[in-house]
């Protein structure tokens, strides 16, 4: 009987899975590659190219006698990032204390943020052309050179200035303005408004637009589009509010399919990186600090699209649409534009 129940414990043991022992302090090695995306939304070979891109900007003297790694670092930040967790669940995740997960992600967003301008930038005249290729195949639309946005990312009400932070929603915020090309890519962002700014002023303050109408920098013929919240300007179109004509409704059509591809960036943006969404609650940070954490994701978002990494786009959830407001201004030149792309394009 008692040779027995051994040959039944062996059995049973044999059956049992082996437990793995995990370095939380070397994600590297301590997961499979699904749960690696899924952790840190990006690949394992392109975690080691950032931490790489990174590294000079982490080198700082530390009175401790074991400081924390680049990489687990960057691992600690990307997590908090990823998933808009309290700094407490990430420290507790990776085996380290809380102000350890508060100096990690300062660290490595003042990192990111100094590398911006080599994963944001306005496109070559190369790039413009391909750009408006692209935007034609897909939707119909002629010449567009970025579709524009804003958008409102919650944060806590900050002690000072409160009340220029409730946007429109009523929750305070930091506004957003950004425009992105064919391929969900962000070529150029404004993140320093407070929630309650309207967008037409963003625009109109921008570097980009700024540089543009100085020609600082060499643009094609050609146009963004921005919803009825902009101002109508020979190099801003904006949809027709009631279309009467079927050129009109074709124009309008087109319009809103391409206008869309801004609607599915910040879906992308948002999904991968869930501390800039509302399911992912206010950043409890002072405006500058979180005005560092948006521009950062926005960084990780653009290495992602450049490395190839897919996500899935179908059901993505789009800021509400915006109501035109009577103060909106639209010129005679850009009415006069508007109406020769209708003539020209949507016979």
């Amino acid at each position: 009987m008692a040779s027995l129940f051994v040959l039944l414990e062996l059995e049973i043991g044999s059956l049992r899975r082996q437990r793995i022992f995990r370095d939380r302090l070397n994600p590297l090695d301590a997961y499979t590659d699904v749960e690696f995306i899924s952790r840190y939304r990006i690949r394992r070979e392109m975690f080691l190219e950032l931490h790489d891109k990174i590294e000079t900007f982490m080198s700082r003297s530390t009175s401790r006698s074991h400081s924390l790694s680049v990489t687990t670092q960057l691992a600690v930040t990307l997590q908090f990032l990823a998933t808009g967790s309290f700094q407490t669940v990430v420290a507790s995740a990776h085996g380290i204390s809380q102000p350890s997960v508060s100096n990690c992600v300062r660290g490595v967003i003042d990192a990111l943020c100094s590398i911006a301008k080599e994963y944001i930038q306005f496109p070559t005249a190369a790039r413009q052309m391909s750009m408006q290729h692209g935007f034609m195949e897909k939707f119909g639309f002629p010449k567009v050179l970025g579709c524009i946005d804003g958008t409102h990312i919650p944060i806590v009400a900050p002690s000072t200035n409160e009340a220029i932070y409730v946007n429109r929603k009523s929750f305070h915020s930091i506004n957003v303005q950004a425009i992105c090309d064919d391929v969900f890519k962000f070529i150029d962002v404004v993140v320093k408004w407070p929630g309650s700014t309207h967008d037409a002023f963003i625009w109109r303050q921008s570097g980009i637009n700024l540089k543009i109408t100085s020609k600082e920098i060499p643009i094609l013929d050609g146009w963004f589009l921005g919803d009825s919240g902009y101002p109508l300007r020979p190099n801003l179109m904006t949809p027709l509010l009631s279309p009467v004509t079927p050129r009109e409704r074709r124009y309008n059509r087109a319009f809103l399919k391409t206008r869309k591809t801004i609607e599915c960036t910040f879906g992308i943006w948002k999904s991968r990186w869930r501390s800039m969404d509302k399911t992912g609650g206010s950043l409890c940070y002072s405006p500058e600090r979180v005005c560092k954490l948006i521009l950062s994701s926005m960084v990780l978002h653009n290495f992602c699209v450049d490395c190839g990494l897919q996500i899935d786009i179908e059901n993505l959830e789009s800021d509400m649409p915006y109501t035109e407001t009577e103060d909106t201004e639209h010129s005679d030149n850009g009415i006069l534009v508007r109406e020769n792309i209708i003539i020209n394009y949507f016979t």
